[in-house]
């Protein structure tokens, strides 16, 4: 696609859609979500292109990079292992394309969740044990997002949740997870071993709890969505 920019020392300049971006690779879409694994090794760039549906990005590889909003100037940014913020595009859609710096620590490694509905949650309630923690930077209509962090041999309780979602591993683990059927709907983890980066759809609703049984911290993020 070509646009013109008039303020711009370039007259025409070439974006694509997000999941037509080379370094953005599709993983899960539903009528729900369409989930995205972004990854750029130091000195390499993307395209630019457009995000038009408001999205959550999580961090599974914390990198030092340049974005460049189409028209306006290079900003230097540093993405920290872990974080979880959003973008709301539906409204405001944001061309811009990304390098990864060569003094990065290491390569940037991102997954995207675009969230393709706002309805809001029926509930006010939030999950209530004090493991699943509110991320404040995540504000999106019908999206709720949580970080999880278990000790060794530490777990979660049961809980129940109402809504389906994605789930996304920050950390290598060995996790033991207690799924009790609701609506005929399961989790669809099992007990062994998950690995940093793994991402996983689930409809809800279900009962969980997840037990670490590895020897490190165990860390997540899950997005509930309504």
């Amino acid at each position: 696609m070509m646009i013109n920019l008039p303020n711009s020392t370039m007259n025409e300049i070439d974006f694509v859609e997000v999941l037509d971006e080379p370094y953005h690779k599709p993983l899960i879409q539903n009528s729900h979500v369409n989930i995205f694994i972004a990854k750029l090794d130091r000195n390499q760039t993307t395209m630019y292109h457009r995000h038009k549906e408001n999205t959550v990005y999580t961090v599974i590889a914390g990198s030092l990079c340049n974005t460049q909003i189409l028209g306006a100037d290079v900003r230097e940014q540093e993405y920290v292992t872990g974080d979880c913020f959003s973008g709301e595009y539906r409204l405001h859609p944001l061309i811009h394309r990304v390098e990864c710096l060569n003094e990065s620590s290491a390569n940037a490694w991102f997954v995207g969740c675009e969230i393709l509905q706002d309805k809001a949650f029926v509930s006010a309630d939030v999950l209530e044990h004090n493991h699943w923690i509110p991320i404040s930077t995540v504000n999106i209509t019908g999206c709720r997002a949580y970080r999880l962090k278990l000790a060794p041999q530490e777990t979660t309780g049961k809980q129940l949740i109402d809504s389906s979602g994605v789930f996304i591993s920050l950390t290598d683990g060995k996790l033991q997870i207690n799924n009790d059927k609701l609506e005929q709907q399961q989790f669809p983890l099992s007990t062994g071993i998950i690995e940093k980066g793994h991402v996983t759809w689930f409809d809800g609703t279900i009962q969980l709890e997840i037990q670490n049984m590895n020897s490190n911290v165990y860390e997540a993020i899950l997005l509930l969505v309504a």
